[in-house]
């Protein structure tokens, strides 16, 4: 009797297959959709002072492709976390800004921060006015929107 040798297997048939067209991202679709924000409480301000901003931020929000919803949403995107400090500069005051762009998961994806400069008696809030706050918020909502834009590509 002689040794058999396993006999090989038949090749595999090779079939032409045509890749499948890419997929566009997921950023470009979400980014067609404006971004809803919650406004975090704002630290630093009073809160004369954060209603005033508020309403003004909320009235930009949408012109801007971003909208504000309820502290505590679940659908929103990110949260806008403010802190505001004011100081004395001979004859006037600067109003100090930093904001924080915290993304749904809770991290900081962003920080962008300006001044603005109040002419008044050194006297920290006394000074500012509701005009002043509208300045924040307007250039609060132009950088957010910057930022948005530059994020979608």
């Amino acid at each position: 009797m002689g040794i058999l040798s396993p006999k090989a297997p038949d090749p595999l048939p090779v079939v032409e297959t045509t890749p499948p067209a890419p997929t566009p991202p997921q950023v470009a679709a979400l980014s067609r959709e404006p971004a809803r924000v919650v406004l975090a409480p704002v630290i630093g301000a009073p809160s004369g002072a954060v209603t005033q901003l508020s309403a003004r931020l909320a009235a930009r929000a949408s012109a801007k492709r971003f909208s504000f919803l309820p502290t505590g949403d679940p659908t929103a995107t990110f949260t806008l976390k403010g802190f505001f400090s004011t100081s004395p500069e001979e004859g006037e005051t600067i109003v100090f800004y930093v904001w924080d762009v915290i993304d749904s998961t809770g991290n900081r994806v962003h920080r962008f921060s300006g001044e603005q400069r109040v002419d008044g008696r050194n006297e920290g809030w006394m000074d500012v006015d509701e005009a002043d706050m509208n300045a924040i918020a307007d250039k609060t909502a132009d950088e957010f929107a910057r930022w948005l834009a530059a994020r979608a590509g």
